[in-house]
């Protein structure tokens, strides 16, 4: 059996030198027993002293955003906080922002998620770039705590990016303090 695969081999190598450059027969080997049938001509484009271009890649990609409210330290979650999500403007070069979701959290503290563009993850298999992500900057602010502004978020392409904001109480007064201070 191995001899008759052995023949089989040299005779499928001499019948390759005799095919011209640009085209060869492509075979398929169906079992050791069996004999190798042809399953179709490929034609080979003419060479050429072309340099291959490079391989473009989208940078799109779609990564979502959850962003969750509390208070003392992650114990009580906030209802009905106003968030706001947006990032650098990639086309303004001056920092300009842009908008991407104003939202409320639920009972829950929690909000929706919220699909943005991000880019692709085959961007991170590339040499020289840095960052498979994107940045987006979250603004949580309700009456009586204390504002957190500009949290950064990195999302990534078919991934839940999830941002836990920790709101601080205001005091209710500077001095005094108290019923009748």
């Amino acid at each position: 059996m191995i001899e008759r695969y052995e023949q089989e081999m040299r005779k499928l190598f001499a019948e390759k030198k005799r095919n011209s450059a640009f085209e060869e027969p492509v075979f398929e080997v169906i079992a050791p027993e069996e004999k190798a049938v042809p399953v179709k001509e490929i034609q080979k484009p003419e060479l050429e002293n072309k340099t291959p271009e490079p391989q473009k890649i989208v940078p799109d990609g779609i990564g979502n955003i959850i962003v969750e409210v509390t208070t003392g330290r992650g114990a009580v979650p906030l209802p009905e906080i106003d968030v706001v999500i947006d990032r650098l403007d990639p086309e303004d070069p001056s920092g300009r922002r842009e908008l991407i979701a104003v939202l409320e959290t639920d009972r829950s503290g929690r909000t929706k998620p919220v699909a943005v563009k991000t880019v692709s993850r085959e961007l991170s298999l590339v040499p020289g770039n840095a960052e498979p992500f994107s940045t987006f900057y979250v603004t949580a602010s309700e009456k009586g705590f204390e504002p957190a502004k500009n949290r950064p978020v990195d999302v990534f392409a078919n991934e839940v990016s999830i941002l836990k904001i920790d709101l601080i109480p205001k005091p209710e007064k500077l001095f005094g303090g108290g019923a009748n201070g």
